[in-house]
């Protein structure tokens, strides 16, 4: 029998390095719940107190301990519950808004009537939707393109926060059994977010370290919205009445239109406070 090459070790150390960055990678597509579940079934102590790149880290290391564990690929794609489906919630996901419907010629069928927002849940899981659209466009741009895109990253991310904070979190409080301490959780979070863009800000798009920076705050971002989708949307959908949220819907839409005109080289401090300033008093 002949003896292993060297070069024979050097390829499976690249070909299992390059396994754990898929595995990785994967992993951060799941939601935290889901990354929590996992790991609860493979026996781990402690999830409930860990973020999400501790998570991460802790199922990658499982999964890479275990070979008889399924492949991550298998576990992770599609990012499908860990719940069967006849015990599923349903989501409190919505689709994007439609595309505008193209320009038809003249005594053509009338266009479709303007979006409807739905209520301010609707409004909220939008809003996480386009932070996680301008997040990944914000990774590649540069120049004048990335100048525009955090600008508009910062007006939505303050009106979204201040919807929220303003309208969303005190329901929360108010209807939710725990809901002090998952309020009070999600503050703590948003007054870092908006912290950490203001360092962005300071530090200067072409820094070496923004993208490093940026993608720090991606991450806490999209699992911050991931948690207020678990812990308040979906209970607050049975707990508040409809009509109720649709009237807060139309606040936090007059509100994000009027920041949406905020200038583009006012600090995300200014942006902020302009933002809670749109909402009418209580």
């Amino acid at each position: 029998m002949s003896e292993r090459e060297p070069a024979d070790d050097e390829a499976t150390g690249d070909a299992q390095a390059e396994q754990r960055g898929r595995t990785e990678r994967d992993a951060y597509r799941m939601k935290v719940q889901e990354l929590r579940a996992l790991l609860r079934e493979k026996g781990v102590p402690g999830t409930s107190q860990m973020h999400k790149d501790e998570l991460v880290r802790e199922l990658v290391k499982t999964m890479h301990s275990d070979q008889r564990a399924r492949p991550m690929a298998k576990v992770a794609t599609g990012k499908k519950s860990v719940v069967p489906p006849d015990d599923q919630a349903p989501s409190s996901r919505v689709p994007k808004p439609p595309r505008p419907a193209k320009r038809v010629p003249a005594g053509a069928a009338p266009a479709p009537p303007p979006f409807d927002p739905g209520d301010v849940i609707d409004v909220l899981l939008v809003q996480h939707q386009q932070l996680g659209d301008l997040f990944d466009e914000l990774d590649g741009a540069r120049g004048a393109r990335r100048r525009d895109l955090f600008a508009e990253l910062v007006r939505l991310l303050a009106v979204h926060e201040s919807i929220e904070q303003l309208l969303v979190h005190p329901l929360a409080r108010a209807r939710l059994a725990d809901g002090d301490a998952v309020v009070d959780a999600r503050i703590e979070e948003e007054d870092q977010a908006e912290q950490d863009l203001l360092e962005l800000y300071e530090l200067g798009l072409e820094h070496d370290d923004f993208a490093e920076k940026l993608a720090n705050l991606r991450d806490a971002v999209i699992e911050h919205g991931e948690l207020e989708e678990e812990e308040e949307f979906d209970s607050l959908r049975g707990q508040v009445p409809a009509e109720e949220l649709r009237r807060l819907a139309a606040i936090a839409m007059a509100a994000t239109e009027a920041v949406t005109s905020a200038d583009d080289t006012a600090a995300p401090d200014e942006i902020f406070a302009l933002a809670r300033e749109s909402f009418p008093e209580p």
